[in-house]
């Protein structure tokens, strides 16, 4: 009974590079963690969002996270449910 050889391929299937790199995303997107910075001025904190130069006051501590994310949802549109925040610096 005869063999049939089995067909090889000569050239890869995409040019040169077998393998594909993702590139990082420099646009904000929904479930992102945005990083804010968070200051002590006299009448409460002020927050800075650096990724979406954004700036925004809240007048106690606690409400440093809701605040920095509404700022954040109204600038970049992405639902207020989907944005994270980290405090990648507190001063004061």
């Amino acid at each position: 009974m005869p063999v049939q050889p089995f067909p090889r391929r000569t050239q890869p299937l995409r040019g040169s590079r077998a393998q594909r790199v993702a590139h990082r995303k420099t646009f904000p997107t929904v479930g992102q963690c945005f990083e804010v910075e968070i200051t002590r001025v006299a009448d409460g904190w002020m927050i800075r969002v650096p990724e979406i130069g954004g700036i925004a006051r809240a007048s106690r501590r606690a409400q440093v996270e809701v605040v920095a994310r509404e700022c954040i949802a109204a600038r970049t549109g992405i639902p207020i449910g989907y944005v994270a925040i980290f405090v990648a610096r507190e001063i004061g």
